[in-house]
């Protein structure tokens, strides 16, 4: 039934997904490998929580995406499996990413920024929104993002 579904939407432009549908996939592809979304060049992953280490698995089916938005509804505090530890796949055709949920500088989060910046080839802009009470660690955080080595050597990061 997956495959199928999988099968069915491979075609798709633009997609929104889930943390949980994304988990789901994630279990997936550990029998099966994941069709490639050649199509796909917008994509919007909705975080629960910190799960995003799944993110890097569906990234390598995605070859042509040029956008990703990572959002979120709320934070919960789950313990995962650490995929970003994996090893990276280099991100060929993506140029925008939005990161949408409120950072904090924690260490998942930047592992995710530094994942984003030393794989994507092309990467044109990096927004990241820091969570208003990080004023006090601001420094210590740019710090770190300034140090963090980047593939594309015209990647702009804008910080909100």
């Amino acid at each position: 039934m997956m495959r199928n579904f999988l099968s069915g939407i491979a075609n798709v432009k633009d997609m929104t997904i889930s943390s949980s549908t994304l988990e789901i996939i994630y279990d997936y592809s550990r029998c099966e490998p994941l069709p490639l979304f050649s199509n796909l060049s917008s994509l919007r992953v909705e975080f629960h929580d910190y799960s995003w280490e799944m993110l890097p698995m569906f990234l390598e089916s995605c070859p042509n995406l040029k956008y990703l938005v990572v959002g979120s509804t709320r934070y919960l505090d789950r313990k995962r499996i650490d995929i970003l530890s994996r090893p990276r796949c280099l991100l060929s055709s993506l140029k925008y990413v939005k990161i949408a949920r409120p950072l904090k500088g924690e260490p998942k989060e930047m592992k995710l920024v530094s994942y984003l910046l030393e794989n994507s080839k092309i990467l044109k802009k990096l927004t990241l929104c820091f969570d208003g009470s990080m004023k006090k660690e601001e420094s210590v955080t740019f710090r770190e993002l300034l140090t963090i080595p980047r593939l594309s050597t015209s990647c702009q990061v804008v910080v909100l």
